[in-house]
């Protein structure tokens, strides 16, 4: 029988940690090729839009655009002169009150205002009458432009109503082409992948047991990811839900046909492992039933509760003798024919000479 050295926690913990390290930089490595294949340029939206836009419409719209966007700059400056005359106007009046208080109160004491007074007196009232003047004016100025704006919006969507009726054709034409680019760049992505899918599986079925297994598994996953990635980004989801459903059926019934034909027809190593820990709960490894034997012949447990027990010393009460399943009949200890010892029926050494039997 071959020999498998498991190694020590510290090796398989490392071997673990570096598959994952190579399965990421696998999958990284895909990453830039797919990346460089998905950079393919693909329809522009513009070039097709230019030569079938009717070029008179389009230039008609960009003008009434570049109105509209004037027209509101004009509106917002004369909006904030507008601001700057209010607040001169506020402050004339302010001072033409101050000016009319005082020559209030000039009278009242029985003085006449100064020549300067009522020279102040009048300029302010000319001054807040001219602003007031202005003020209108400037309303005026703002009612007209924004009249102009309205009409211009209106000009506006008409003319995007012709090009909106334009530009349907123009986007199913571009959405065509640039599905049309997408399952190009998904061919070309599924042309690097599935040749890898291929030679991994191919490793796996032939090496999985061999040495070099985290090899196989690391590149194996990557590559899996991948392919499912591009499957997921580039395919219609009504097709990728059928693609994916039967991708998992095929996969669980792989592995439910695997696990029947490893339970029917399993392996050396598989049923030497079922024959070990059968042994070790004290248990027959055909049947399960209790091995009562020396020190427990008159105990009973389970594959759970072997551990909580207390088995007695073995003492020459007991002798090591052979032993054979009441309950199926399979011989569980012999006598071994080079030492003569009691050894186990269904495991390869004996524990005294280390002479081998195979194991079927």
């Amino acid at each position: 029988m071959e020999r498998q050295n498991a190694g020590t926690w510290g090796s398989r913990s490392l071997i673990w940690f570096f598959t994952l390290l190579l399965t990421s930089l696998f999958y990284w490595l895909l990453g830039f090729v797919l990346t460089d294949i998905g950079s393919i340029q693909g329809p522009d939206y513009a070039a097709i839009e230019n030569g079938r836009l009717d070029a008179e419409t389009v230039e008609r719209s960009r003008a009434i655009e570049k109105q509209l966007v004037d027209a509101r700059s004009r509106i917002e400056a004369e909006k904030s002169r507008q601001q700057t005359l209010r607040d001169s106007t506020n402050n004339s009046q302010t001072t033409m009150n101050q000016l009319l208080e005082l020559q209030r109160l000039s009278l009242q004491q029985g003085t006449t205002p100064n020549e300067a007074e009522r020279t102040a007196l009048v300029e302010s009232e000319e001054l807040f009458l001219e602003n007031q003047k202005e003020y209108q004016r400037l309303n005026q100025e703002i009612s007209r432009l924004e009249e102009e704006v309205r009409q211009l919006d209106a000009q506006s969507h008409d003319v995007q109503g012709v090009l909106e009726v334009q530009r349907r054709p123009i986007r199913e034409e571009y959405n065509r082409q640039r599905e049309r680019h997408n399952l190009l760049i998904a061919m070309w992505k599924l042309v690097v992948l599935v040749p890898l899918l291929l030679v991994g599986i191919a490793f796996y079925l032939k090496y999985r047991s061999g040495p070099y297994w985290a090899l196989i598994y690391a590149f194996g996953i990557a590559v899996i990811i991948k392919v499912g990635l591009v499957m997921h980004e580039y395919f219609p989801a009504r097709y990728f839900k059928y693609v994916l459903i039967l991708a998992l059926l095929m996969t669980t019934l792989r592995i439910l046909i695997y696990l029947l034909r490893t339970v029917a027809y399993p392996k050396q190593e598989l049923l030497l492992r079922q024959y070990r820990e059968a042994y070790e709960s004290f248990l027959c490894p055909i049947c399960s039933h209790p091995i009562r034997r020396g020190p427990l012949k008159f105990m009973s447990w389970t594959k759970r509760t072997i551990r909580r027990i207390s088995i007695p010393a073995i003492s020459t009460e007991f002798p090591d003798e052979p032993y054979t399943c009441p309950a199926c009949s399979t011989s569980l200890y012999c006598t071994c024919s080079q030492c003569g010892a009691t050894r186990h029926s269904l495991l390869p050494s004996c524990t005294k000479c280390g002479s081998l039997i195979s194991i079927t």
